[in-house]
């Protein structure tokens, strides 16, 4: 017999039922991990294909520890298309196995059925201050990634010990050189380090799509591009963890020292001259991008100014917006 202890129906909207191809929608639904159980914190989920055959979407709630380790016995249930399901709030779901190893990823997926493909709604993770996270050397940073580098300094290259591989099911090896260490599990996010060619990377988790892998390399953990890396070994029990990095600044890198304007006008007043082959943060631009308004150090305080720009080049990741400051 299906349990429905965790579920609260909230409403069947439909009256003519119509079956999108989309999973069921995830409206905002949240949850909050902890050592001994999760809870619901908001939201609901709009059931919105029939995956049964049945006019009802079917689907499941489980949760794995750090090394795939099943912590909640898969929950099964379903309700009518058009319906909304909700956690109620402040309950606690108790785990049914204890969590060995972080991170602790509970995940809602609608089921495979009546030609639909399985679809993940729901993916959630935290982790428990009293375990380990396999496989990771220790790190002082508090965050699921390390810091990101500031501008214009030198980043990081991590290594790992030789023998590293000895004491993990399965490593990736870097296939490429300079290879980006970010904050999430895109180009757009920020840098945390880069790591040389032919480097052992700890496996500590991945996106959805396998497309990127969070890693640890010394003290450093970030996201690399999986196109870069070769595995080795059993990666199976690696999970799937959710991305919360910083998305990078646009920035103009300028080539030679130039004079910061106090507007986009060669005839505008100069605040100061800053130096070249350095990045700056771009808060601003003219309407025909001719000029960038930049945040620089003139005397030893921080200004907003302009200069133009070609005497430098732009760099951002491609879905950066930068505002128009300047008439």
């Amino acid at each position: 017999m299906t349990r429905r202890v965790l579920f609260m129906l909230v409403a069947s909207l439909m009256l003519a039922v119509i079956f999108p191809v989309s999973a069921a929608t995830n409206d905002t639904a949240t949850f909050t991990i902890g050592c001994d159980g999760f809870s619901g914190t908001g939201g609901t989920i709009t059931l919105n294909r029939d995956n049964t055959g049945q006019s009802r979407e079917a689907f499941v709630v489980s949760a794995t520890d750090g090394i795939g380790n099943i912590i909640y016995t898969p929950v099964v249930d379903s309700f009518f298309v058009g319906g909304t399901v909700s956690w109620t709030g402040g309950q606690t779901y108790d785990w049914t196995s204890e969590p060995q190893y972080n991170p602790i990823s509970l995940r809602v997926v609608s089921l495979a059925g009546n030609n639909f493909s399985e679809q993940t709604v729901i993916l959630a993770t935290g982790s428990c201050a009293g375990l380990p996270t396999f496989g990771v050397l220790p790190v002082a940073d508090d965050g699921l990634t390390s810091q990101s580098v500031d501008i214009n300094a030198v980043p990081p290259r991590p290594t790992n010990p030789d023998d590293i591989t000895e004491v993990l099911p399965g490593f990736l090896v870097v296939n490429t050189d300079n290879l980006s260490l970010r904050s999430g599990d895109a180009q757009a996010y920020t840098l945390v380090g880069i790591v040389d060619g032919g480097t052992v990377l700890i496996p500590l988790g991945r996106n959805i799509d396998f497309s990127w892998w969070l890693v640890q390399a010394g003290d450093i953990i970030g996201w690399a591009r999986a196109d870069f890396l070769i595995a080795r070994g059993d990666l199976s029990d690696v999970p799937v963890v959710e991305s919360e990095g910083e998305i990078q600044e646009a920035r103009l890198f300028v080539f030679a020292e130039a004079t910061l304007r106090s507007a986009p006008d060669d005839k505008a007043l100069p605040l100061c001259v800053i130096p070249g082959d350095l990045e700056y943060v771009i808060v601003g631009r003219n309407p025909r991008i001719t000029w960038y308004e930049i945040q620089a150090t003139c005397d030893n305080a921080v200004v907003r100014g302009w200069v133009p720009s070609d005497l430098g080049a732009y760099r951002a990741p491609d879905s950066t917006l930068v505002p128009v400051t300047s008439p």
